[in-house]
């Protein structure tokens, strides 16, 4: 008997020695080979476009090069509807980012009036907006981007799924997944099936130019582009800027 209680002790301690072992030895394989930067950088073979960068002539509209959007019927009837909403200052029958705060979405975040932040690190364009701490992501990093499920079907969003690639100097991003509840620009809408290619890239060291490419057959009888430009701004950290606070102070929701 003491033999049998003997062995099973010597099975049960080295039962208990190797799973301590798994134990710590875990962490231990789970641990980054080196630290993580300390700063963000571009990678070597893309352009460097991060910087502080503001619009460089302010806009409500998205205005297309071709000199007016080609609307469908259906689209021109949406469009009218909310310009008299507009007319009445019935925001919340037609534009959620004036009525609630919520993000204007994309492409009309790329409008606001205010600074903005561009990070780009592990292959991914990061926006950083001073309006309401706004931020968009473009996913250039050749990796599948992180989607939202319900069901089978995506969970369309505010800014959508961005995903880019780099042509030379340009980033082109092209974002899908958007929600109808947002507004290309004041009064332009769109439907889920929208899709928003940009073309950024610098014009010189204190010059960006985003060129927007937008697609959506039940409101446009084709794609139709707009270019928009911004400048460089000097460094700076962006003090608050609340959407709510805003509202309750009776300022106009986006700076002037």
């Amino acid at each position: 008997m003491m033999m049998n209680k003997s062995r099973s002790g010597n099975r049960l301690g080295a039962f208990l020695a190797g799973a301590l072992a798994t134990v710590v030895a875990v962490p231990v394989v789970a641990q980054p080979i080196a630290p993580p930067p300390t700063q963000t950088a571009p990678q070597p073979d893309t352009p460097d476009l991060e910087g502080v960068w503001k619009i460089a002539t302010p806009t409500n509209t998205l205005k297309p090069v071709s000199g007016s959007v080609p609307f469908t019927a259906e689209g021109r009837k949406r469009y009218d509807r909310n310009k008299r909403f507009q007319a009445k200052k019935a925001y919340e029958d037609y534009d959620i980012a004036l009525s609630r705060c919520s993000s204007p979405g994309t492409p009309r975040l790329m409008l606001i009036p205010s600074r903005f932040k561009i990070w780009q690190m592990f292959g991914v364009v990061t926006f950083d907006f001073e309006w309401n701490r706004a931020t968009r992501q473009i996913n250039a990093s050749k990796l599948p981007p992180k989607l939202d499920f319900i069901g089978e079907g995506l969970v369309p969003s505010m800014t959508g799924d961005s995903v880019g690639h780099w042509e030379g100097d340009t980033l082109v991003a092209q974002t899908t997944n958007l929600s109808d509840r947002t507004l290309i620009d004041d009064l332009v809408p769109h439907t889920v099936d929208m899709k928003v290619t940009e073309r950024i890239r610098l014009l010189d060291a204190d010059t960006l130019e985003d060129r927007i490419t937008i697609e959506d057959p039940a409101y446009f009888t084709k794609p139709w582009d707009a270019v928009v430009v911004y400048k460089r701004q000097p460094s700076a950290v962006f003090p608050e800027d609340v959407c709510l606070d805003r509202r309750e102070a009776h300022q106009p929701i986006f700076p002037q």
